[in-house]
């Protein structure tokens, strides 16, 4: 057969119909998880002699199967932890055990993959289409027997957690890939889209999401960039429980750094380091922001929250309470996927002119519409 040839009838059988779901790659006579052109030659003229009753014959689906995996398999990414990871057959069956990865799988309109997710992610209501998916346990330890009855193509974990003890080590001896991504730092974010878009062959999409982010990042770094070093506003963030604060390394931190101010505690020891009030006191940080676990109905227990923080022994005197410049920062766009969007409210509290224009409520609007397929709940998610 001539390569010509040979290369237009692969195009033909890729881009007129999606491959099916496979154990294994159809056409792979050696084994080798690929589909060379010698094996899809000896499948389309195996084909193509078939007697018309032959029950033994090739399907076409097969042969489109065969020529898809052989045009576009394997395809390898590097994961958060700089582990090579390849695939070599397209992804039909996905566990997901974060949450930043369920947001994504969505965004990229691959949610009819998920056959598992973790408890955290079937019990959220921001993930409804989930409720009746099997679940596989927590997120750091997942129920690895509930897992692998699932036969998933993919796992995607963080980069740390669940330790290789806990997953790896239970999946050995099957072509199970775990993918680990840290789709909670917001320095990472797109070049980890880019990954999961390669995986699921949805890299148009994947694309459209990046645009999005870089958009939004671009127009706050070319705002502060030229902002002299002494004029750069230092914040103090506490996240979630008193007096626990972000380094270097963190989700928090790369997000203090994007809505350029000066993140008091960026030198200190640990991504989440445990300080004290007198250390806060001392460094007397111009904005302060408390991060909160969920978004509220209600101003009652937000109020309640900063009121606290504000009447701490001799905090009254520092910078940030003085000019009221104390908020509160809930979890559905801090860190992860909509950690875009906490940027922006970070900036506007940082350089409340330099931003005057920038309304950080319409870009959750917009992201929630074009990449979620839903509306802004009506949730206090910033307070005040």
């Amino acid at each position: 057969m001539k390569p010509g040839i040979f290369a237009v009838l692969v195009l033909m059988l890729t881009v007129t119909l999606s491959p099916p779901a496979c154990a294994l790659a159809t056409g792979d006579i050696d084994g080798d998880r690929t589909v060379s052109e010698a094996e899809l030659t000896a499948l389309i003229l195996e084909y193509l002699d078939a007697s018309p009753g032959d029950s033994l014959n090739i399907g076409l689906s097969d042969l489109r199967s065969a020529s898809h995996i052989h045009a576009y398999y394997p395809r390898t990414i590097s994961d958060s932890n700089g582990d090579k990871v390849t695939i070599y057959t397209p992804v039909r069956r996905i566990v997901a055990l974060t949450s930043d990865c369920a947001e994504v799988i969505r965004s990229l309109g691959a949610t009819d993959g998920v056959v598992g997710v973790s408890t955290g992610i079937a019990e959220d209501d921001f993930f409804s289409e989930f409720e009746e998916v099997q679940t596989v346990g927590k997120w750091n330890s997942p129920d690895c027997e509930v897992l692998l009855a699932l036969d998933p193509d993919v796992v995607l974990a963080y980069g740390k957690w669940p330790g290789k003890d806990k997953l790896e080590a239970k999946l050995g001896g099957t072509d199970i890939a775990v993918i680990r991504l840290n789709l909670y730092i917001p320095e990472n974010m797109t070049d980890d889209v880019q990954k999961l878009g390669i995986v699921l062959e949805q890299e148009e999409k994947a694309r459209e999401l990046i645009d999005f982010y870089q958009h939004h990042t671009d127009l706050i770094s070319e705002r502060v960039e030229d902002l002299p070093t002494e004029d750069r506003q230092s914040i103090y963030l506490e996240c979630y429980s008193d007096f626990k604060t972000v380094s270097a390394g963190s989700g928090g931190d790369s997000m203090c750094v994007m809505a350029g101010g000066r993140n008091i505690a960026s030198g200190l020891i640990g991504a989440y380091p445990k300080i004290d009030s007198e250390w806060v006191i001392a460094q007397n940080p111009d904005v302060l922001v408390r991060a909160a676990s969920t978004s509220y109905d209600n101003t009652s227990e937000p109020e309640a929250i900063l009121c606290d923080i504000m009447s701490r022994p001799g905090w009254a005197g520092m910078d940030a309470v003085k000019g009221r410049r104390v908020h509160l920062l809930t979890s559905d766009i801090y860190t992860g996927p909509r950690y875009i969007i906490g940027v922006t409210y970070m900036a506007k509290w940082l350089y409340p002119d330099t931003f005057e224009d920038l309304d950080p409520s319409n870009i959750h609007r917009e992201y929630l519409e074009r990449f979620q397929g839903m509306g802004i709940p009506d949730n206090i998610f910033v307070y005040p």
